[in-house]
């Protein structure tokens, strides 16, 4: 699904750091005294740190499939997977009336053009195809297993072993699983992809699983608020659905989503679209806006109701200067799911940036409904109020940011400038001499 343009800006868009950092007269009454500890933080189009009173924030860009094993190298040692039973596995396919889960690779193609015809060859993947060497490989691995389970368990310990595939992680490179092996590392949704494609190769039954409900958090990256949650696997066994995954940690498990593979399709494109964002802001390159709003239209075209593309679809727009676009977008994506905190937020950045400040604060309020621990959501929200001169309500809010993030420099120099208006000097310095401490403790 696309949304009509009006126009386009040249070069980086009104949301990227830079541009924010040019918007200053937007805001100025809220940026006064705050120019000393500003570095590249940003509003939310979720896909940017929170930029101190830049009304162009970043938008949430949400990418759904992030190990908990977050260590910020290329290439680094997965922990041993784990093999979980599953107590309940919602929507598994078990009856003629339940919906379809799991696909060959044949019929998958042919599903996927079923419901985007207009995709074209080159675009269409299939995350969980395997090669025939790969299939030989992990048939002599899990040849004579005496169980299902202990099949399954050998090839989950094969995908990282140096006797095995010998893969490790990498937080943004989801490929398909040709391409992971050759590399030799992937992202949570490769790795997973290899094992349910492997894992049916040779006989077990094996889905997709949204485990977002025990990882799903905020991080700051280049300038970018990245919303991730975490995809695992679930197989089959003689003991029942078993959750795989590749951290360790079993006791977080709350809940767990089985999805079929064309909603792990959407997942895979939407990851593509964030992962050449953050590639090009790594290398201080301009940012490819056009080629990462088709991947993020490609994640639509298979699943019209996927609600984190258009949300990212509104981060693009923002980014391309076509705010009307990005109304839309964020709109559509609340109403395929109302409990999308982060286009609510992202509307709220795009209305304050408009100066609608009412129609912001009843945004942000909406979205801190659904999302109380923000901190990037309540340092938002003291701008708006802020700006509405709502003093006392923005003293609170800057203080739950700052609660909820220590190192948030934006929410304590707005602070720090409200107590100065306030003639509340004292605790105005207090303020300050923290913002310096931090700065220190990062040189």
């Amino acid at each position: 699904m696309s949304f009509p343009r009006t126009h386009r800006a040249v070069g980086r868009g009104p949301g990227s750091a830079r541009a924010r950092m040019s918007q200053r007269g937007a805001t100025a009454g809220a940026e006064r005294g705050a120019t000393t500890a500003l570095r590249s933080v940003g509003l939310l189009d979720v896909l940017h740190e929170y930029v101190c009173g830049a009304l162009g924030r970043a938008p949430y860009i949400r990418t759904p499939f992030r190990s908990l094993v977050t260590r910020p190298v290329e290439k680094c040692g997965l922990t041993a997977a784990t093999l979980v039973a599953l107590l309940a596995a919602a929507g598994c396919a078990g009856t003629r009336s339940a919906p379809k889960f799991a696909y060959s690779p044949e019929s998958f193609v042919l599903a996927v053009w079923a419901r985007a015809p207009e995709m074209s060859a080159e675009d269409l993947v299939v995350p969980f195809r395997v090669s025939p060497a790969m299939v030989a490989r992990a048939k002599d691995i899990t040849a004579g297993a005496p169980t299902d389970w202990v099949k399954a368990e050998l090839l989950m310990q094969s995908l990282t072993d140096e006797d095995g595939f010998g893969l490790v992680y990498n937080a943004v490179a989801t490929s398909p699983p040709e391409v992971t092996v050759e590399r030799g590392y992937g992202n949570c949704l490769a790795l997973t992809s290899i094992f349910i494609g492997l894992a049916r190769e040779i006989g077990l039954t094996a889905y997709y699983v949204d485990a977002s409900d025990r990882v799903n958090d905020l991080r700051r990256e280049q300038g970018i608020i990245v919303d991730s949650g975490h995809i695992a696997g679930a197989v089959r066994t003689e003991k029942g659905h078993t959750l795989v995954d590749y951290d360790g940690y079993v006791s977080h498990y709350r809940t767990f989503k089985i999805i079929d593979d064309i909603t792990a399709l959407a997942h895979y494109y939407n990851n593509l679209g964030f992962e050449m964002i953050f590639a090009a802001q790594q290398a201080d390159e301009t940012v490819p806006w056009q080629q990462i709003e088709h991947k993020f239209e490609l994640a639509t075209m298979v699943r019209p109701d996927f609600t984190l593309a258009y949300n990212n679809l509104g981060v693009v727009y923002t980014r391309l200067g076509d705010l009307d676009a990005a109304a839309a977008a964020y709109r559509t994506a609340i109403e395929t799911d109302p409990e999308s905190d982060a286009a609510y937020h992202n509307l709220g950045n795009l209305q304050m940036r408009e100066g609608d400040l009412g129609a912001a604060l009843a945004s942000y309020d909406k979205a801190l409904e659904l999302r109380r621990r923000n901190p990037y959501l309540h340092y938002h929200r003291g701008l708006v109020q802020y700006r509405l001169d709502e003093l006392d309500a923005a003293e609170e809010s800057f203080k739950k940011a700052i609660e909820l993030e220590r190192d948030y420099l934006e929410p304590r120099n707005l602070l720090a400038q409200l107590y100065y208006e306030q003639g509340r000097v004292e605790e105005a310095e207090k303020v300050r001499a923290a913002v310096q401490r931090i700065l220190a403790e990062r040189r």
